[in-house]
């Protein structure tokens, strides 16, 4: 167990000793007040009953300063009484049991309540529990009838629980900080273990994964949160594997093109029609080197959060038709049948700018992989626009193969591109990606599916913004019309 480990380990020990006297302490200091109230009130019934007792005897006669015999007598049974009165400023006790004598004598207070009152007093044997109850005499003298007891029988119990509690009590303290520095120890021993094997997994081996404890605690917790984020971690490696391949296989295309084209033209003197005709390649390669570094600067900048959306009302619907109808020499250059589907007048809250490129994004897609013949006519792309209650609906269908079963969960994964049509259409798969982004900049969801006759559909929600009113409360997408439409790069 390494030094930091058990410096945390004497650390939680010491807290949980501290918690555990704090509570002892406060619990024992209760317990003993509780006990001793209740020892020292144990006799105040009887007392307050043999002071009423006292003063029914007192007032069978004028006066007490000289007791009668039945009095005297009367007094005797009751038990310790002391009869105190205030006669020139000076207190005279009238009457003492006989067994009160080593008692002390409360002092006599006028201010006494009515009801009278209980104290607790020291003396020579002990403690001693005395009720003053005030008095006054048919002849008028104020007095203070004194009932005390001796609580000899509680010193000792009140001694054996201070006892237990002063030995007691750090005992079960010492016991339980030996546990709780074992327990401890023993989980972080499991937190050592775990630290241990993370230590050993790195990037060549992010397959490995720690193993979870049968027990599903704060550990277990905290290891499959630990396998969870290896996970996440192979996935993002892997995919910056895949990227790497495909970057360096999409760039190095094109330069070796221009390698090949420049060494070719300047292998021996040619015509000016030739150099033309190299350099117009040259430019074909640089501009789509230009489209794929385009890319992956976009995708940079939207991970580091520095794209910022211009929202405003946009007519989804419109702005669909205007990519459509600039898309459609292309298609026609395909031989794709290009078409607007079932359309809503529907508007967004979203950046034009950004959904015109979704748009380009998606339909560019559907037209390099519809390029093949249908199962049936030519092949077809169609655009569709819908109002539904969860939003605006944006639909783009495709006569294509349609995406590969494996790669229907990665079509919108960065870099991601099936193995099967890495070679066969280009592009650098950053297209979906791309798009996918857009959709959860505005806040919507996009998703892609096989169709069941063949061929392939991406559909997108995205949030309406207000109501669709004739008037234009929605505007129309063409009044700010974007100069261009970049080209997409493909899944």
């Amino acid at each position: 167990m390494t030094i930091g480990s058990r410096s945390l380990r004497a650390r939680l020990t010491a807290w949980y000793a501290l918690n555990l006297t704090v509570v002892l302490v406060t619990l024992g200091a209760l317990l003993y007040g509780v006990v001793r109230h209740q020892l020292l009130v144990h006799h105040d019934g009887e007392l307050r009953h043999a002071a009423g007792a006292a003063a029914t005897v007192l007032a069978s006669e004028a006066d007490c300063e000289r007791l009668t015999a039945t009095q005297v007598a009367a007094l005797d049974r009751l038990g310790h009484v002391v009869l105190f009165h205030e006669a020139e400023a000076r207190g005279r006790v009238f009457y003492r049991s006989a067994d009160s004598e080593a008692l002390p004598v409360p002092p006599g207070d006028e201010a006494l309540p009515k009801d009278g009152t209980f104290r607790t007093l020291d003396s020579a044997k002990g403690l001693v529990r005395a009720f003053s109850l005030p008095y006054r005499a048919h002849s008028g003298r104020r007095g203070v009838i004194h009932v005390l007891e001796g609580l000899g029988d509680v010193v000792a119990p009140l001694a054996s629980l201070r006892l237990a509690l002063l030995v007691m009590g750090p005992v079960a303290i010492l016991v339980s900080a030996v546990g709780g520095y074992a327990l401890v120890g023993r989980t972080l021993a499991r937190v050592d273990e775990i630290t241990r094997l993370a230590r050993e997994i790195e990037a060549d081996n992010l397959g490995r994964r720690l193993p979870e404890p049968a027990a599903e605690d704060e550990v277990g917790r905290l290891v499959a949160t630990f396998n969870q984020m290896i996970g996440r971690l192979d996935a993002s490696f892997d995919a910056m594997r895949r990227f790497t391949a495909d970057a360096s296989h999409e760039l190095r295309t094109p330069l070796a093109h221009m390698r090949a084209a420049i060494d070719v033209t300047l292998s021996r003197p040619r015509e000016a029609a030739e150099y033309e005709a190299a350099l117009r390649g040259v430019g074909i390669d640089v501009d789509r080197l230009r489209a794929i570094v385009g890319d992956l600067l976009l995708l940079a900048r939207a991970d580091a959060g520095r794209i910022a959306l211009e929202r405003q009302p946009v007519r989804l619907d419109v702005l669909a038709g205007e990519v459509v109808e600039a898309f459609q020499a292309a298609a026609a250059e395909r031989g794709v049948a290009l078409t607007m589907g079932a359309v809503t007048a529907v508007g967004v809250l979203g950046d034009e700018r950004w959904l015109r490129q979704l748009l380009a994004n998606l339909v560019g897609n559907a037209l390099k992989f519809s390029a093949a013949p249908a199962a049936a006519g030519a092949p077809l792309v169609a655009v569709a626009v819908a109002a539904r209650a969860e939003g605006a609906e944006l639909t783009v269908t495709d006569s294509g193969p349609g995406f590969p079963d494996e790669a229907l969960p990665h079509v919108f994964d960065r870099f991601f591109r099936a193995d099967s049509v890495r070679s066969s259409v280009e592009g650098s798969g950053l297209g979906l990606a791309i798009a996918a982004w857009i959709v959860a900049a505005h806040g919507g969801s996009i998703v892609a599916a096989n169709l069941a006759g063949g061929g392939a559909e991406c559909r997108v929600l995205l949030p309406q913004a207000g109501a669709r009113t004739p008037q234009g409360s929605i505007r129309d997408s063409s009044e700010n019309r974007s100069p261009g439409v970049s080209a997409p790069s493909g899944h």
